[in-house]
């Protein structure tokens, strides 16, 4: 077997060695003028993005590959046998670590972010130590003593996100939906000590976000004309399912029932600032709009955008069944996309 093939796979073995619990993710499908698929691989199609073939997809080469993982994260593991399986029928498979046991990882994003972490170094006469990962996306991987936290968002720190109990990461040598690979930062590898996580940051990690209500999600009074007693149990049903969704299914879910109002706004028999407001407040119910706000609003905005695309509305009331007024991505589990990690 040639190196290429197997480096993916190698390489998740030695993290598992490492007592980090790995997981099989998603990967970017070649682009014209990229990197062919390894030889003994089935040919994949040129300029698909993912490899989940979803064309909404928010989350390229990032999330977990469902066939073998359908739990997510809660599915990583560290057994040797099952990382060998995983790789040897998903050779291409990129890799993703789980965060809060070994290690957590700030995610520095972009310019953006990093002009955030300088700003904060700089104030407090910080330094930086321990394992780093330069993304494929040219963002930065900070991996730091475990701190028994969440996935949370830093307070006050734009594009910078935490990675700790319930996330993960991409790791090296994974392929960004760039082309470019996620690669160890020169003498800065897992052998460096990790180093504690600054008083500063923690305590920005530590601040609170307003208690979520358990309740349903409360619709504002709207004109009647606005849509029919179809349209409206649509609604509904959707914001409830969103603000339910657990953890693991709940950017999926978001994304599958912000695409099915906006076929429903595309005939106008929705209004579509009544969609958004419940949507937004249904995210913050079950926690995504707290913890990953920056990847919540790109999935609002892929799912509008492929509900104006397709209008169409329920041909029967909701009742059990869900309502799907138009075409759904390629089938895939319901959990193969957390959004509790890059």
């Amino acid at each position: 077997m040639s190196r290429p093939r197997w480096q993916l796979r190698d390489a998740a073995l030695g993290y598992a060695s490492r007592g980090i619990p790995v997981l099989p993710l998603h990967y970017p499908l070649p682009h014209r003028g990229d990197l062919q698929p390894v030889t003994g691989d089935q040919p994949q199609a040129l300029g698909t993005g993912c490899s989940c073939r979803d064309p909404g997809c928010g989350q390229p080469g990032k999330h977990p590959l469902g066939s073998l993982v359908p739990h997510g994260v809660n599915d990583a593991t560290t057994n040797r046998a099952r990382v060998v399986a995983w790789w040897t029928r998903h050779p291409q498979a990129n890799i993703g670590l789980a965060c809060g046991h070994t290690f957590d990882v700030l995610d520095v994003d972009g310019l953006t972010g990093a002009q955030a972490i300088r700003t904060l170094a700089a104030t407090h006469s910080l330094h930086s130590a321990g394992p780093l990962v330069q993304t494929g996306g040219g963002g930065w991987h900070y991996y730091l003593v475990p701190t028994g936290l969440s996935s949370v968002c830093p307070a006050g720190l734009e594009c910078v996100d935490w990675r700790g109990r319930g996330g993960y990461v991409v790791a090296p040598p994974s392929r960004h939906a760039s082309g470019h690979p996620y690669q160890w930062a020169p003498g800065r590898d897992l052998e460096t000590p990790l180093a504690e996580v600054p008083a500063p940051l923690r305590a920005r990690l530590e601040h609170r976000s307003p208690v979520r209500s358990a309740g349903p999600v409360e619709l504002a009074a709207t004109d009647a004309d606005l849509g029919d007693r179809y349209a409206r149990a649509a609604l509904t049903e959707e914001l409830a399912r969103v603000a339910t969704a657990p953890r693991g299914q709940r950017n999926r879910q978001l994304w599958e029932s912000t695409r099915n109002l906006y076929n429903l706004v595309a005939t106008g028999t929705l209004d579509h600032r009544e969609v958004h407001q419940g949507l937004l407040v249904a995210a913050e119910r079950c926690g995504l709009l707290a913890e990953e706000p920056r990847q919540t609003r790109r999935t609002l905005a892929s799912g509008r955008q492929v509900g104006l695309a397709h209008p169409g509305r329920p041909r029967q009331p909701t009742g059990p069944e869900r309502i799907h007024a138009s075409p759904i991505p390629p089938a895939r589990a319901a959990s193969e996309r957390t959004k509790d990690g890059r």
